[in-house]
């Protein structure tokens, strides 16, 4: 039986991290079974991710438009595929077929600031309710955003499985001090620098790290803090910004992947301060690269560093501050790197392929869902 995969997101930020990390691996166990919908500009990259195996086929409706639920709905009628996986909610609201999604946060009911106006936020919300609702199946990245799923819809806590995400081969902990040295004369980066590496949104609470790190900058003149990604719907951080001595705060824009492992190893540390996370990459990243790391002590971060991260306060940019001149320290922290190393490598996308495809088996024998769009 054939397994359909929603690839049209490989090229968006965060979506597109979980869909190159896990296609690789489901491509090789499911082999002719995998079906992968792309847009005709990603086939390069999802024949080189799958290496040849499984069948792709080409669907030009754009994400969250009207033609996802009209043209992309005929099109996946048409394939038939026993099982659709869709990597994100944004599926066809009427697809009468059987489907597994992976719901990553439900940051569109917790924070709808996120969204530029009441109309945007509804359809989110409509998107994820429609696809919890109507799955076979449901993943979720970490097992806090599993509970809060399952509270929210509570008929679904059931059809609940956690598989966390992983860290791809790239972050290792092996030093290329000559390419770390180009990519900061490159970025305008000088060490010892923190680093910040992810969106801009509210609930990221990168304001609060640039307070955290004008309180540093009155003990160590030195340091650099680096905010990489950029996001024209948030200029206070770039206000914020520019209110400390010049050279202090670099905003580089979006890394070339090609920066980002050598970016991280040569940090003193990578400061993550978000209120909320859905699984919460970066910092398993760093801890792959033998990086220290300052993050917020929620529980989804305690799931994959407890005792590795320092934990702060994300309300407090007293916490945050202490935290990161704590990561200062490298004698004290070499015991916390080591640690953090050998806890990355307990998390695979092989595992996290494995684990999906046993959601799929168990899905594709379940009796059909006839849940309501909305609870």
């Amino acid at each position: 039986m054939e397994i359909g995969f929603d690839a049209r997101l490989i090229s968006s930020l965060g979506i597109g991290r979980y869909i190159s990390g896990l296609l690789p691996a489901l491509a090789q166990v499911l082999g002719d079974r995998l079906v992968v919908f792309s847009r005709r500009a990603d086939l390069a990259l999802l024949r080189a991710l799958t290496s040849g195996r499984g069948r792709l086929e080409v669907s030009e409706a754009s994400p969250y438009r009207i033609a996802e639920q009209s043209a992309f709905l005929v099109r996946l009628l048409r394939q038939r595929t026993a099982l659709m996986h869709f990597p994100h909610y944004n599926l066809p609201l009427a697809y009468p077929g059987r489907f597994v999604v992976t719901i990553h946060d439900l940051f569109s009911f917790h924070y709808p600031e996120i969204h530029s106006g009441r109309v945007p936020r509804a359809v989110n919300r409509l998107l994820i309710a429609t696809a919890v609702g109507r799955s076979a199946a449901i993943i979720t990245p970490s097992q806090a955003t599993a509970a809060a799923v399952a509270q929210r819809f509570p008929s679904s806590a059931a059809r609940i499985t956690a598989i966390p995400e992983a860290a791809e081969a790239r972050f290792t902990p092996d030093r290329n001090r000559a390419g770390e040295s180009a990519w900061q004369r490159y970025l305008g980066i000088r060490p010892p620098y923190f680093l910040y590496l992810g969106q801009w949104k509210s609930y990221k609470n990168v304001p609060r790290l640039i307070e955290a790190f004008s309180q540093l900058l009155r003990q160590r003149t030195d340091l650099q803090l680096v905010i990489a990604g950029a996001d024209a719907r948030h200029p206070e951080v770039k206000a914020l910004a520019r209110g400390l001595p010049a050279g202090s705060v670099v905003l580089p824009g979006h890394l070339p992947d090609d920066a980002v492992a050598d970016v991280y190893r040569g940090a003193a540390a990578v400061v993550i301060p978000s209120r909320a996370e859905g699984f919460g990459l970066p910092v398993l990243e760093a801890m792959a690269c033998g990086v220290p790391v300052v993050c917020s002590d929620i529980p989804v971060l305690h799931e994959i560093a407890d005792g590795v991260a320092i934990f702060a306060d994300p309300n407090s940019a007293d916490s945050f501050a202490a935290a990161m001149l704590a990561a200062l320290d490298h004698t004290r922290e070499e015991g916390r790197v080591q640690h953090g190393i050998e806890r990355a490598q307990q998390f695979s996308w092989r595992r996290a392929a494995e684990d999906t495809i046993a959601v799929y088996e168990r899905a594709l024998t379940a009796r059909p869902s006839t849940r309501s769009k909305s609870e």
